[in-house]
């Protein structure tokens, strides 16, 4: 499910017509994949299956908010048959968050005092809400888009030279510096994204 639809973009661009749709579109699979990749997470929802260190008594999973947990297993051999799930009383799952917390102490014994031993050794299964990506997210989508679709423009109306001005005859355009040369992801679209990001540990 993509994480915002192409009417709903050209709406918060103040884009009409129909003429720019296949660029759009483009831009707007490459916005998805961009904010996905740097949060870390899946905004689409549905099931996932996560392995997480056990050395710690606190899991954070990369998606949330949680809907379910299917079945948390550990092992520190990794087969994690049936015999390795972990009883539902022995965890609370904070779901706005996405944090599993065991009650009874370290998923398993960690080798050293605070470290987070036994990587991959606890394996959750879990789902989160479909059709239900944050509003800050969609705009954060959509503000990227904007930014790509402004340089695309401006490089193809200076006919993809880097000019910040070109005469013709009596008609002067001037361009700005920082579209025609391209700029990095703008700070703006940065700081919206950061609250989502999964927490690196």
């Amino acid at each position: 499910m993509p994480l915002e639809t192409l009417s709903a973009t050209k709406v918060a661009l103040l884009v009409s017509g129909s003429g720019d749709d296949t660029l759009l579109t483009q831009l707007l699979s490459a916005a998805e994949s961009f904010v996905q990749e740097h949060t870390g997470r899946n905004f689409a929802g549905g099931t996932f299956t996560e392995r997480h260190a056990a050395g710690g008594a606190s899991i954070f999973l990369k998606n949330w908010p949680v809907s379910s947990i299917t079945s948390l297993r550990v092992d520190p051999a990794r087969e994690f048959g049936a015999s390795t799930e972990r009883d539902a009383t022995t965890y609370v799952v904070h779901e706005a968050r996405g944090v599993v917390e065991s009650v009874v102490g370290p998923f398993l014994p960690p080798y050293r005092k605070g470290s987070r031993d036994w990587p991959e050794a606890v394996e959750v299964v879990y789902a989160t809400a479909t059709d239900s990506v944050p509003a800050a997210v969609k705009q954060a989508v959509a503000e990227l888009v904007g930014h790509w679709y402004r340089q695309a423009k401006t490089n193809a109306d200076a006919g993809f030279l880097m000019l910040t001005e070109n005469t013709s005859g009596a008609d002067t355009k001037g361009y700005s510096w920082s579209l025609t040369r391209g700029l990095s992801i703008p700070p703006g679209i940065l700081e919206t994204l950061a609250p989502f990001r999964v927490p690196c540990l």
